[in-house]
């Protein structure tokens, strides 16, 4: 979760929708910030001017509310944004993201996304396969503007009507091109993620 205090900006980071990309390319712009502070709210009061701060990485916005409440920040002066990518091909970015850049897969025996996704069904819980709507539906959580992994791709215009200072550090890739899925894998990953195709079907059409 990133927290910009000059443009009034919190933003949800859901893994595999192109979040390092929107953070490092806002940092790039904002200044020039430590990779990771997982708890120092309170450098956000020590500037008028934009301040960046990243607590955790994938975190909900719950997790820190209490923290923000306690140094006396307006929460509803805060956009609170996130960035969400169709279902199905984000699952398979996180099989990749598994078996192709870490070694996840390897170490745990898997061959397949079937593997990934029968971890997922045991309920062991990762990061980058849980649904979206772990972050989307959370309680009392409203997001402002939700943008979409598929638009940023053509360019960042989308983000830049609402943050015009925005400007993109390097290009968003999709990266899944080569991973083809079966029927009866696509079926399974729309069952298995039945809720995000649900949250999501006003910004993608099945």
């Amino acid at each position: 979760m990133q927290i910009d205090n000059g443009s009034k900006m919190i933003y949800v980071h859901i893994p595999r929708t192109g979040g390092s990309w929107f953070t490092y390319s806002w940092r790039a712009v904002t200044n020039k910030v430590p990779k990771y502070i997982w708890s120092k709210v309170d450098i956000l009061m020590d500037t008028k001017n934009h301040n960046t701060v990243q607590i955790g990485r994938h975190g909900r916005l719950s997790g820190i509310k209490d923290q923000l409440e306690v140094l006396g920040v307006d929460i509803s002066k805060f956009k609170i944004v996130t960035l969400v990518r169709e279902p199905i091909d984000r699952i398979i970015s996180s099989w990749r993201w598994f078996s192709k850049v870490k070694d996840t897969a390897k170490k745990h025996g898997w061959t397949s996304i079937d593997d990934m996704l029968d971890e997922y069904e045991s309920g062991h819980r990762r990061a980058n396969y849980l649904p979206q709507t772990y972050w989307l539906s959370e309680q009392d959580t409203k997001f402002d503007h939700i943008f979409r992994f598929e638009d940023l791709l053509k360019g960042p215009g989308e983000i830049q009507k609402i943050f015009p200072l925005y400007q993109p550090k390097g290009k968003l890739r999709r990266g899944t091109d080569d991973i083809k899925l079966t029927g009866k894998q696509t079926k399974r990953i729309k069952e298995l993620y039945k809720e995000d195709v649900k949250y999501l079907s006003g910004y993608y059409d099945y």
